[in-house]
């Protein structure tokens, strides 16, 4: 997976262009497969990388990312990742505030840019909206900063489910079993 998603971000991100992307996936299946993708090209462009998990679902994501070959105990000895509990109850606007100036001080400790992603929202649950607004905050308070974000959708077969994230997104990564294509938006 790690090639199909390198070769769909290029070589510029997380360096020249620090995108806010979607990720969509076919099934969580693909879920940890493609983070651990992402956060090892993260990691070997010089980036501090960042994971949120849901609620009580931390060691789930800290194993997954392990069996698809992410060395996390390495990265975190590293001061390299970090993997942190969402905080759910905290409303859309001030979902980035108490991340905000941790990931400054990284940026100021010499990493190239922050890499950052989160637990998946399905496009027909009832969180769908609510996790657009949250989207849309973090997409604000990143605005400026080396950050290449990745927010995470199962679409399952039907990808044109998350049209609205154009709106908010610099792109659409589309990961299947297939491989990775990014689909730029007008916002990039």
């Amino acid at each position: 997976m790690d090639e199909p998603v390198d070769e769909a971000l290029g070589p510029e991100a997380g360096r020249g262009w620090c995108p806010h992307l979607a990720m969509l996936l076919e099934s969580l299946d693909e879920l940890h497969p493609a983070l651990a993708a992402f956060y090892r090209l993260g990691a070997g462009r010089n980036g501090w990388v960042f994971h949120r998990s849901l609620p009580d679902h931390e060691a789930r994501d800290r194993a997954g990312l392990e069996a698809a070959g992410l060395d996390v105990a390495t990265l975190e000895a590293e001061g390299r990742f970090t993997l942190s509990q969402a905080p759910l109850t905290d409303p859309p606007e001030s979902w980035a505030d108490p991340f905000v100036p941790v990931i400054d001080q990284r940026l100021g400790e010499g990493f190239d840019a922050v890499w950052w992603s989160r637990f998946p929202v399905g496009v027909s649950d009832p969180a769908y909206d609510l996790a657009v607004q949250y989207d849309a905050a973090w997409d604000a308070a990143m605005r400026g900063r080396r950050a290449v974000s990745l927010c995470v959708y199962i679409v399952g077969g039907e990808p044109s489910a998350a049209g609205r994230l154009a709106e908010i997104h610099d792109g659409l990564l589309h990961v299947s079993r297939d491989g990775a294509s990014l689909e730029r938006t007008a916002r990039s």
